[in-house]
Formats: structure tokens, C-alpha cells, sequence
């Protein structure tokens, strides 16, 4: 006769196997959450995609969506939209390449604006370097090293000038020298730092990188083996394996099997 202690260990095991199945199946966005194919980029959990119908359309992080309309993802951050070239959900940094929409197919690109990550729950990869754009100077900027201005951006006998930001002089004052002072993001293998008023069109139609994080509310629910929502509620929703809806996390929540249409 078997040992009761034998039947014991198998109940143990099989209990274990299950559980692991169950967070590898959570885990795993195609079973819980939709996922999409747009332009190449496959777009799943924590991004969704915007202008999707389906009754988990809200599942992943609320900063996180990404519009389709026009065949290629479009992530929006706080100052303007940009496309994005590839999604990186299996290295460990876990990379988000964009590209800005205004500085697309252009030779010579004319920054407009710094990038504002505010509350978004991404940060600056050290695979980006930062450059310093001072558009429309009446004279040259004093730096430790001569700069050449940019000739595809001068105009009406003013200069624009580009240069590294870790190089800039702290004493540098540009203002009443020159008319705006933009930062642009850049890959820094995509830019020869000796020449920069050549390349930087280049290295800016390459886009830049920045990782993402998990969002602080989302915690609870992942914790729980659920994927992380949101909606019309002030609580978080939390996709579940079983195909409910939690409030903030799986396991004994109240589920809110009403916010599903």
C-alpha cells in the first residue's frame, strides 16, 4: 500500500503545476488582453492599441496608448506625437524606440520642441545623448571649441547651431544671442559627434529610445498575476486569468463585470 505521505507530495505538485500555468497563461497578454499587429510592431500589454473595439480595449497602462488609424503606431506624450519604429518586450531594459512625426523623411529637420516625459511612467535610455539646437543667432555662440552653424537653418544673415549637451559650458548665456534654444534626443550610435551639423538629420529621423517602468497603481494587480487596466473608475481594473475584471487586483476582489460592454 502507497504511503499517505506519497499522495501528499503528488497533491502538493500538481497544486504547484497548476499555479505556475496559471501565472505563465496571465503572464502571456494573448490570453488575457488583445494584441495587434500595426505597421510590423506588435502592440500588446502594458500598450494598447487606442482605436481597437473590443470589450478589453483598456487593458494596459493608461500612457500607454497607441493609435493605428494610419497603418503605423502613434504614441502621443505631453508636448506632441510620435511614431514608433519597434517595441522591445523581451530584453531586460526593455526598450521603446520613437521617432518624432515632425522630423520624418527630412534632410534637414528643425527641432521644435523638448521632449516632456512628465508623469509617464518612462525614462531616458543610456543609449540616447542629447543635442542643443540655438536657432536664429546674431553671433556665435561662445563655447571651448568653435561650432560651425548649420547651413540648411540659416536665414536673413542669422545662424543656427547644434552641439552635444554634456559638452555645453555652463557660463554659455544664449539668450539675446539667439532667438530659441530646443534639446533633441538622439541615439547616440546614430551620431558622429565630429560631425554633427551633417549628421544630426540623420540620427533624428532614427528616433531615440526610452525604457518603460511599471506603473506604481499597476503593482497590486501584477503582483496578483492580473494585467493591469483602466477606465471610467477611479480604482485600477486588473484583467484576471479567468477572464474577469478585478478592482486593482485578482484574487477576492470585487469584480466589475459591469464596466464590460
Amino acid at each position: 500500500m502507497s504511503h499517505p505521505l506519497f499522495f501528499i507530495l503528488l497533491l502538493i505538485l500538481s497544486l504547484l503545476f497548476m499555479n505556475s500555468n496559471g501565472v505563465d497563461a496571465v503572464n502571456d497578454s494573448s490570453t488575457v488582453c488583445p494584441s495587434h499587429d500595426c505597421g510590423g510592431v506588435t502592440i500588446r500589454y502594458p500598450f494598447w492599441r487606442v482605436d481597437d473595439t473590443t470589450s478589453n480595449q483598456y487593458c494596459g497602462y493608461p500612457e500607454f496608448g497607441l493609435n493605428c488609424s494610419d497603418g503605423k503606431p502613434l504614441f502621443t506624450l505631453p508636448n506632441d506625437a510620435y511614431y514608433v519604429e519597434d517595441i522591445n518586450y523581451t530584453d531586460f531594459t526593455l526598450t521603446l524606440t520613437l521617432v518624432d512625426i515632425d522630423h520624418t523623411n527630412q534632410a534637414c529637420p528643425r527641432a521644435r520642441h523638448n521632449v516632456t516625459l512628465d508623469t509617464v511612467p518612462l525614462a531616458y535610455s543610456p543609449l540616447d545623448l542629447n543635442l542643443s539646437f540655438y536657432f536664429n543667432c546674431t553671433s556665435n555662440p561662445s563655447y571651448n571649441y568653435p561650432l560651425s552653424p548649420i547651413g540648411c537653418l540659416g536665414f536673413g544673415g542669422r545662424q543656427s547651431y547644434v552641439a552635444v549637451e554634456v559638452n555645453e559650458t555652463e557660463e554659455f548665456d544664449w539668450f539675446g544671442k539667439c532667438e530659441e534654444k530646443v534639446v533633441v534626443t538622439v541615439m547616440e550610435a546614430a551620431i558622429e559627434v565630429n560631425n554633427l551639423t551633417g549628421g544630426f538629420g540623420g540620427a533624428m529621423n532614427k528616433g531615440f529610445v526610452l525604457n518603460w517602468r511599471i506603473a506604481e497603481d499597476c503593482g497590486p494587480c501584477e503582483d496578483s498575476g492580473g494585467l493591469c487596466g483602466h477606465g471610467n473608475t477611479p480604482s485600477k481594473l486588473c484583467f484576471c486569468e479567468d477572464g474577469t475584471i478585478g478592482t486593482n487586483h485578482c484574487n477576492g476582489t470585487l469584480f466589475c463585470s459591469a464596466y464590460e460592454s
